[in-house]
């Protein structure tokens, strides 16, 4: 590929990608939350749905980006993306495009594979995983943060959501409350083998949780009328409602939470990691991080018993049909799919 580039800039082509709900979230969200504008197409009815993957240079006119290293990040999907980039270290580097100015920075940032064997499936896993359990842990942080809000029990909507249990994995250990996974029926099985709750219930079941214990709520579902049902059940007694995830709801209403009267919050895990960076340092919080979610991969990935495992596809057409059975929520938990480029 022949392309005129001006200083600083390098062209990636993107080899492999993960598919889960969350890049669904990315485009149901992408006006409310401004995920369209990483990679704008110029035609006001068509956007790029932006994934999480694996890309090797294939030109650079930046100084200590060689053609040939691999980058994780945050790409369209597309075969190829232009990036202006700015700090560069031998860890990474910064897009610094003007139209991602004032974007969220933990999306600006690519992460050189050097020493990394991209095609392992421990690799994979780090594909998949990495956007989710970014909200993961940061959600775990922010409620460490706040002491569990007084919580004595915590019940967890879309228990068998990645970024819900890798939130209930961060949490374990942390606080001595009661960690319940709510599920549907279907999935319930797959929730309870999880090492992440103490129990589970259905959503038919909510009546049977302890309605009388401070109760903190982290909702990954975004379903109102469950919120309706949770707020009238343990009344006074919930003392948050934490908004972190829309798995069955993709219309996504900040009024209905933007209220100050309102027990509910919305959490984004950007502003909280940005938090973090500015009162740690960048280099403190990824490697915590990276510990963390080295020890939920393994958990999640061994061998005799994986919670999760990986299906390949090949292809954006084969990617479309990945799509479309994640739109209709016919993806099991238990699935972890990666897209191979050609």
């Amino acid at each position: 590929m022949e392309a005129k580039l001006s200083d600083g800039e390098v062209i990636i082509r993107l080899e492999r990608f993960g598919l889960t709900t969350n890049n669904i979230t990315y485009a149901a969200f992408g006006d409310a939350m401004e995920y369209w504008k990483f990679f704008p197409t110029g035609q006001e009815e068509w956007g790029h749905m932006p994934v999480w993957g694996v890309g090797r240079v294939i030109a650079s006119a930046a100084d200590g980006v060689q053609v040939g290293e691999r980058y994780f990040g945050y790409y369209p999907m597309a075969t190829h993306l232009k990036l202006t980039i700015d700090q560069v270290t031998p860890r990474g580097f910064v897009e610094a495009s003007d139209h991602r100015q004032g974007l969220p920075a933990a999306y600006n940032y690519y992460t050189n594979y050097a020493g990394t064997d991209a095609n392992s499936p421990e690799s994979d896993y780090r594909i998949l995983l990495r956007p989710l359990f970014l909200t993961s842990y940061m959600l775990s942080d922010y409620l460490i943060d706040n002491g569990f809000f007084g919580a004595r029990q915590i019940v967890v909507s879309s228990a068998s959501s990645k970024t819900a249990f890798g939130s209930a994995f961060c949490i374990h250990g942390n606080t001595e409350a009661r960690i319940i996974g709510l599920t549907s029926g279907r999935n319930r099985a797959f929730v309870e083998r999880l090492e992440c709750y103490q129990s589970v219930a259905t959503y038919d079941e909510l009546p049977s949780i302890d309605r009388n214990s401070p109760t903190l709520y982290i909702d990954f579902s975004g379903d109102t009328q469950l919120r309706e049902r949770i707020h009238q059940h343990f009344g006074n007694n919930l003392v948050h409602d934490c908004y972190a995830g829309s798995s069955s709801n993709l219309e996504f209403n900040y009024e209905s939470i933007d209220d100050s009267n309102s027990k509910t919050r919305f959490f984004f895990a950007a502003p909280h990691y940005r938090k973090r960076v500015r009162e740690l340092g960048g280099s403190a919080v990824l490697t915590a991080m990276d510990a963390r979610q080295a020890e939920f991969i393994q958990a999640l990935s061994n061998p005799d018993a994986p919670w999760v495992s990986l299906c390949f596809s090949e292809g954006f057409e084969e990617a479309a049909q990945v799509i479309e059975r994640l739109c209709h929520n016919r993806v099991g938990p238990d699935e972890g799919h990666i897209v191979l480029l050609p």
